[in-house]
């Protein structure tokens, strides 16, 4: 009977694509307890996440195992990577300490930051670290460690990262409603929570392509950040989710 009502209210909201708890009480005559826990086991599958008032599905394009290598992730999408990469730019004020992340996103930000004065910017990203060469306007701190020719950043010791920062830019390889930010290097990932954790102000950086995407490694939960910037607008179900989560869209 049990298992039975979950399969049927899953059926539901993936027609549905989200529903309200008052909505899923009535269809399923149940009470508002019976339905957190029936709720409950379902986002524990993955398949549901639950919002404030209701429920959505999770309906992921797709699941991501490995990295791409350098090469092809800065060749796809190159239009909207530059555009994210301006908007960011736009955040960054004079004075301002940043980390930018070793993303082929990220480093963008720097063609629109030559106008700016006493930035110091931090990172582990050799693109983000050639990219500085000659501007000198901008003061270049690079985190050392050892290279990974793969991501093209140094992987380093998270226990001796000791920078502040008021403003972080961070990449992503997938961002999904039910599983928060992923990516696929253990320790890209740890570098990333760490950069976090010591910033005031933290940005995620992604094209549209990375919306409903999961990859293996969780990094981090929506509530370690605070806006997320974007060439398109996502589906509904993120601008609902961010509106409620207090994180601010910026496309």
């Amino acid at each position: 009977m049990k298992l039975n009502r979950q399969k049927e209210m899953l059926s539901y909201i993936r027609e549905k694509k989200t529903a309200n708890n008052e909505e899923l009480m009535h269809k399923f005559n149940i009470s508002i307890q019976t339905l957190r826990r029936d709720l409950n086991i379902l986002e524990e599958q993955g398949v549901v996440s639950k919002v404030y008032g209701g429920v959505v599905f999770n309906d992921s394009r797709e699941s991501i195992s490995s990295v791409s290598s350098v090469s092809e992730r800065q060749s796809s999408n190159n239009e909207g990577k530059e555009y994210v990469g301006k908007l960011a730019a736009g955040m960054v004020q004079d004075g301002d300490v940043i980390f930018i992340d070793s993303g082929t996103t990220a480093y963008r930000m720097l063609h629109y930051m030559q106008y700016l004065k006493n930035v110091t910017v931090i990172s582990h990203s050799i693109d983000v670290l050639q990219a500085l060469r000659g501007v000198t306007n901008i003061t270049g701190i690079g985190v050392g460690g050892v290279l990974d020719h793969n991501t093209g950043s140094f992987l380093m010791d998270t226990s001796l990262y000791n920078y502040n920062c008021n403003k972080a830019f961070i990449s992503t390889v997938g961002i999904s409603v039910s599983r928060g930010l992923t990516n696929t290097v253990l320790n890209e990932g740890a570098i990333k929570a760490a950069v976090m954790s010591h910033s005031a102000v933290r940005y995620i950086v992604a094209d549209h392509s990375k919306f409903d995407v999961i990859a293996y490694n969780r990094f981090a939960d929506f509530s370690k950040i605070d806006a997320i910037i974007t060439d398109k607008c996502p589906e509904e179900k993120f601008i609902n989710y961010f509106e409620n989560n207090h994180i601010k869209l910026i496309y």
